[in-house]
């Protein structure tokens, strides 16, 4: 009972789900219920591709889990596969050759005996009239050898003739042009020819007997010409030609409107013991029987100037074909075939003495790796002197001095590691250093509302954004985006924002109480002098796009100037305005010229602003967020809470990357219109 247990616990559920199913469709198919076997079939797709993924990762865990079995079974892949493939291959080219083949000398063949025909009905149409029935009897004669039983038939200003007069009568109908080929009347096949001009008409008519089709290529096989099967059904009777014939009968539980094609041989069934028997003998036992049938067009007489498929079909022998398309290079084919052998063997010993050293090479490599197993075991154990022994100078030999090289770098690498913690605690400080430049308190509202939050991609940001407040009616804001990570974006970063305050602070009151007015801050000089100073202050590789802007509370107005910065976006009353840029980054050239733009903000207006953090992760398939999919976010959110819109934005650009870590800085600010109380 419990190995029966272990062999369920095995299986597990989806194994014994296949048994069970297997078990019921042969009970099915034994019983003779065909429904329910085609759908105990179906039913055990499912459980079958489970317990296939199964038997797969068994085999990836356990049998394939040394390099040994790892390398025998590339070998096979590489090595054995391609073998069975291309014998596969040849298997097949060399069957679908013999059929061409095959077809080719039968259609060939036929193709003469239906030139014979035209060529006849062309002899007669060249002569004279006065002629022509005195020679006819002489064309008969002499096309007789390649179509035996035919017939001439001439109809012109001096009557009707039939030569020889024996000959079925046949009559065209009036509608019929010029025409040859095979020809299909009374449910047989023919050869024929029809020729017509204004004040004559000829035709060929020869029939090809089973006898005539047999001969087409003697020693060939069993050849037939037969009609589509739907030709035949539509006209209620088969016409064939060959060794096997074959008529169109009803089966008495049918209707006659659906009748089935019986074939027929000498009147008689035939099985399949006789198609065995009309073969050639088999040279090998690889000089397997082909069939392969092809489509050859024929008339009918009753449908003028109108073709027909029918079916040239030959089951013959390689044996045959190549005996019969060799038959006058004896001496080349036996050579070709001695030449095939030879290559073959050749190739199976070249195939013998790769896999032997396959073998050799596997082992020496697996040897190898179990000596890296061992060593890096000691090496988990705190054995840092164990070394591998070197037997070559390849490529086996160059991973053991690695590997030797390894264990005595580890020590190395441990000072290192402490070395790396206490950076780590540096850059810890930075961060907090870094964090302290950012503003505190919430911006005043000078009837402009601003929401901000950065989240950094490593310890330190190289994004920025700052808020000034100047006079009591104006409110001025900042986001920019430093070139490069880390560290030096960091002090950029800082020295961006020393700059920019130190241009403000020449707009601010010197006392307290000081009624005096305010110089207007011009926007543009405010960047311009910014250029000037990081420029100066830093090194030339060193720049950062950057977003200015003003708000003036009593005309509800906006200046800006945008230094090479990704537009911000303005969202009113449902439409979306990105907002103009009016020059270059700042701190890449002095000689930089800034202008400025302005508008008029209104009660529920949202201006958003943002880095590239925001719109240039990318997914797992490379496709960046886009400021599309940013728009149609904050449109959908637009009325909810500004803090609220920032957590959808920042959760809605990591879910996109799919990784816990940031792809670069993140800086959302939102400055939203509100009305005065």
């Amino acid at each position: 009972m419990s190995r029966v247990r272990q062999i369920a616990k095995a299986l597990g559920k989806s194994g014994i789900d296949f048994l069970v199913t297997f078990a019921l469709g042969l009970l099915f198919y034994f019983t003779g219920h065909g429904l329910l076997t085609f759908l105990a079939i179906v039913a055990l797709i499912p459980p079958g591709a489970i317990l296939a993924f199964r038997g797969f990762r068994y085999i990836k865990n356990h049998a394939l889990w040394s390099v040994r079995n790892r390398l025998l079974c590339a070998y096979g892949l590489i090595g054995v596969l391609p073998i069975l493939l291309l014998f596969v291959l040849f298997g097949l080219a060399a069957w679908a050759l013999t059929n061409e083949l095959a077809i080719y000398l039968t259609s060939s063949a036929l193709n003469e005996r239906l030139n014979a025909a035209q060529a006849a009905i062309e002899t007669i149409e060249g002569m004279r009239p006065q002629q022509r029935l005195i020679a006819a009897p002489e064309v008969v004669k002499g096309f007789g050898h390649a179509l035996p039983g035919l017939t001439l038939y001439m109809r012109d200003e001096d009557g009707e003739h039939r030569v020889p007069g024996n000959g079925p009568p046949l009559e065209v109908p009036p509608a019929w042009g010029d025409a040859s080929g095979l020809l299909v009347w009374n449910s047989h096949f023919y050869a024929w020819a029809h020729a017509s001009t204004a004040d004559a008409k000829y035709t060929a008519l020869a029939p090809l007997s089973d006898q005539t089709v047999e001969n087409l290529v003697p020693h060939l096989g069993v050849i037939a010409l037969l009609e589509s099967p739907q030709e035949a059904k539509t006209r209620g009777s088969l016409a064939t030609a060959g060794s096997v014939t074959a008529q169109i009968t009803p089966r008495p539980n049918r209707p006659r409107g659906n009748p089935d094609v019986r074939f027929n041989m000498d009147g008689k069934p035939m099985e399949a013991s006789e198609m065995v028997n009309r073969l050639p003998p088999a040279m090998s036992r690889f000089d397997i029987p082909v069939i392969w049938p092809s489509t050859i067009p024929h008339y009918h007489l009753d449908s003028p100037n109108r073709t027909f498929e029918g079916v040239l079909w030959v089951y013959s022998r390689p044996s045959a074909v190549l005996r019969t398309f060799f038959s006058r290079t004896e001496v080349l084919r036996g050579v070709l075939f001695d030449v095939l052998v030879a290559i073959a063997i050749l190739f199976l010993i070249v195939e013998l003495i790769a896999f032997i050293i396959g073998l050799a090479l596997a082992r020496r490599m697996t040897h190898a790796v179990n000596q890296l197993s061992e060593g890096t075991r000691r090496v988990i154990h705190g054995d840092f002197r164990h070394r591998i022994p070197v037997r070559a100078h390849d490529q086996v030999g160059e991973l053991a001095e690695s590997f030797n090289r390894m264990t005595g770098n580890i020590e190395r690498l441990m000072v290192i590691e402490k070395e790396k913690e206490r950076l780590q605690t540096e850059l810890e400080i930075a961060r907090e250093v870094q964090a302290q430049l950012y503003p505190k308190e919430a911006p005043p509202i000078h009837g402009l509302k601003l929401t901000v939050r950065c989240d950094p991609a490593r310890m330190v940001s190289g994004d920025y954004y700052d808020y000034v407040e100047i006079g009591s009616a104006k409110l001025a804001f900042a986001i920019g985006d430093v070139a490069g990570k880390g560290i030096s974006a960091a002090l950029l970063m800082a020295t961006l924002q020393a700059a920019l305050r130190a241009q403000l602070a020449h707009y601010q009151p010197t006392r307290k109480g000081d009624c005096a007015p305010l110089p207007d801050v011009d926007v543009a000089d405010v960047i311009s002098q910014l250029n000037q100073q990081i420029f100066a202050n830093t090194s030339p590789e060193k720049y950062a796009t950057f977003f200015f802007a003003l708000f003036d509370e009593g005309s509800r107005t906006l200046t800006y100037t945008n230094a090479g910065h990704l537009s911000p976006l303005l969202f009113r009353n449902g439409d979306v305005h990105p907002l103009d840029s009016n020059g270059m980054v700042v701190g890449a050239f002095p000689w930089s010229s800034y202008d400025e733009s302005c508008l008029t903000m209104t009660p529920g207006d949202l201006l958003v602003c943002y880095t590239d953090g925001i719109t240039e992760p990318e997914n797992a398939y490379g496709e960046m967020f886009g400021e599309e999919r940013l728009i149609d976010l904050i449109r959908k959110h637009c009325h909810e809470d500004d803090h609220q819109i920032i957590g959808v934005v920042l959760d809605a650009v990591r879910s996109w990357t799919g990784q816990p870590e940031l792809q670069d800085d993140m800086t959302l600010l939102l400055a939203r219109e509100v009305q005065k109380r």
